[in-house]
């Protein structure tokens, strides 16, 4: 196992588990069968490009922030990549929510409503949905 490997490994499960998904969720939203995504994640295997473009917009990161690639400066010496931008997790969940397929004809403004109401309990549901006609109605005025 090359020291790559590991890493990619290691960054893959580290992102899996801060998203609290499983390894069947995520291969298939990737296109694999889950023993090769299980395999990504052991560093058995190493993704295909296709599969680490894939994997980097999943979770609404680049490719170079998902493998945080180094800059050669010269022949010996090598310096870390600049810091990601900083992004929070529900930053990156968001990017995701809105990035299938099923989101294209709405506004960023819409996922975004979306992606928060389906955080709420039904009873706050149906009270957001009260307050928006309440807000339809006094416009309408």
């Amino acid at each position: 196992m090359s020291e790559d490997n590991i890493l990619i490994a290691a960054k893959l499960k580290e992102l899996r588990k801060a998203h609290g998904y499983t390894q069947d969720f995520v291969a298939a939203n990737i296109d694999v069968k889950q023993p090769t995504y299980q395999q990504y994640e052991s560093g058995k295997r190493k993704p295909s490009t296709t599969s680490l473009y894939k994997l980097a917009n999943f979770y609404g990161l680049t490719t170079d922030e998902l493998l945080k690639l180094c800059i050669p400066l010269d022949n010996e010496i090598y310096f870390d990549a600049p810091e990601t931008t900083i992004r929070t997790l529900e930053e990156a969940e968001l990017t995701s929510y809105g990035s299938s397929e099923k989101f294209k004809k709405f506004s960023a403004w819409e996922i975004q409503m979306l992606f928060y109401f389906s955080k709420l309990s039904e009873t706050s549901q149906k009270e957001l949905i009260e307050y928006a006609k309440f807000k339809i109605e006094q416009e309408k005025k």
